[in-house]
């Protein structure tokens, strides 16, 4: 995975993820729309093809870099716990 930043300002961030979907950026927007510091978090995808979506995200009095890092660890963390989760039931 690619990611380029487009923008980067005191409260809002852009993004431009090269051949991803919506399974990683709408788990992405989900989680960050849990914190109440996140004014907006969207992804524009063209259909049906999606080639380089641009993520943005606009915060409030939050580095919206320090909210990427948190969501993506986050996701990790849920992702680990899953994969140890399967492993166990299916032996």
């Amino acid at each position: 995975m690619n990611v380029k930043i487009l923008k980067k300002t005191d409260d809002e961030l852009h993004l431009e993820f090269e051949g991803e979907s919506h399974t990683l950026l709408n788990l992405l927007r989900t989680e960050l729309l849990e914190d109440d510091r996140v004014l907006l978090a969207t992804y524009d995808a063209k259909f049906p093809m999606m080639t380089n979506p641009i993520f943005r995200l606009r915060t409030k009095d939050v580095d919206p870099v320090v909210l990427m890092k948190a969501a993506a660890s986050r996701i990790a963390g849920i992702s680990e716990e899953f994969e140890e989760e399967f492993t166990a039931a299916v032996g």
